[in-house]
């Protein structure tokens, strides 16, 4: 009898313990990197593919932030770890990205998607999975939209668009050709605020679509140049815009292009068609604030090149993470999420707070490029 007894007391002090052990584990889950030496970061972007000059811009601005801020000893005594994925640019493979990150790599938070398809497949399973993601370049709407969980660094489509619109029709263009691919949520979104603010401001548009399969435009722009517009305003990304403007300067067409910030990055390899061109922007390389000096600096000593935008977003996204976690209650997800909601920052894009919505206000550079570089004509809103 006494024998039972013992083990009997031997089983409940075991089943005691290990009610105590997985109770530790489970507080230790809901605060994960509390009791860890490092915040681990994933990014999502395409570093191969057709827009691979976006993501690996982007990706060299969260490398070069992070690296300063490890440099000076991390956050709160943690660093900051990086586990890059390249999503190619497309959706699915930005999900598949996503689900290895969270559940092979365990990390803290989401830095991307980069451009807006793959960033809004993602941000649902973030806000599904309370993962902590904003997305540095993502401009479409809806990725942000009715989410406690998902934000952004950028401005959005509708907002761009109608910065144009408004700026076009002040500077007195009345007639203005649209071009927009019809299969890119980005370049649907600009057009649709464009018109619709260009509309308001008295102009006369002519409206043309395309695909992303499209390659040959000469049927579009022969008839734009017989309507004889005052611009051509073409919200897509730099590849497509320089097969445009090489095909409409071969048709002898001299009417104002105008775009939205797309457009960064084609100065590298059409700089000739595209000389005078203005588009909408968060970053302009003689912008003589400090802020945006010390970055360029910083950037050429690193990569032995300019930055382009996505490069400047990609490294004001890491100090808004960095301002959350010194501020933030805890490392928890919704004490990095309310954080996120209290930040006020002067960043290389300039002034950042965040809307109801989780988007940023901010006010927008018309850019000019000029002589292959790009130089900011005025500020917008």
């Amino acid at each position: 009898m006494k024998k039972l007894f013992s083990l009997l007391a031997i089983a409940t002090l075991t089943l005691v313990s290990c009610g105590k052990n997985a109770d530790t584990a489970a507080a230790g889950t809901e605060t994960k990197t509390e009791d860890k030496t490092v915040v681990k970061i994933g990014f999502i972007g395409p570093l191969t593919g057709g827009v691979a000059q976006y993501g690996i811009a982007t990706k060299e601005g969260v490398e070069l932030k992070i690296e300063e801020i490890n440099a000076q000893g991390g956050i709160n005594g943690k660093k900051l770890e990086l586990i890059t994925v390249d999503d190619k640019g497309d959706a699915k493979e930005a999900v598949n990205a996503y689900k290895k990150l969270v559940s092979n790599d365990k990390v803290d938070m989401i830095i991307g998607a980069v451009t807006s398809v793959p960033s809004n497949a993602i941000a649902e399973l973030a806000e599904k999975d309370k993962m902590p993601m904003i997305t540095p370049t993502g401009t479409n709407i809806d990725i942000t939209g009715r989410k406690k969980y998902v934000y952004r660094t950028t401005f959005t489509d509708p907002f761009q668009g109608a910065v144009m619109g408004r700026y076009a029709t002040a500077k007195g263009f009345k007639k203005i050709a649209v071009l927009t691919n019809k299969s890119d949520d980005y370049s649907t979104g600009l057009s649709q605020s464009f018109i619709e603010e260009a509309k308001k401001g008295g102009a006369e548009i002519i409206e043309n679509s395309y695909t992303k399969e499209d390659k040959d435009f000469k049927s579009i722009l022969t008839n734009i140049k017989n309507a004889n517009v005052d611009a051509i305003y073409i919200p897509d990304y730099y590849e497509t815009i320089g097969l445009i403007a090489t095909q409409a300067k071969e048709l002898g067409i001299n009417a104002q292009f105008l775009g939205g910030d797309g457009w960064d990055g084609v100065q590298t390899n059409f700089a000739a068609v595209t000389d005078g061109a203005l588009f909408v922007s968060q970053y302009a390389a003689n912008d003589e604030s400090p802020l945006v000096q010390n970055f360029i600096k910083a950037y050429n000593e690193k990569y032995k090149k300019d930055p382009i935008l996505f490069a400047a977003l990609g490294y004001d996204t890491v100090e808004i993470i960095a301002n959350a976690l010194k501020t933030a209650k805890d490392f928890s997800a919704d004490s990095l999420i309310e954080a996120f909601k209290a930040t006020d920052l002067d960043l290389v894009t300039g002034k950042l707070v965040f809307d109801e919505n989780n988007d940023p206000k901010k006010i927008a550079d018309i850019i000019e490029i000029k002589d292959g570089k790009l130089t900011l004509k005025e500020k917008a809103e």
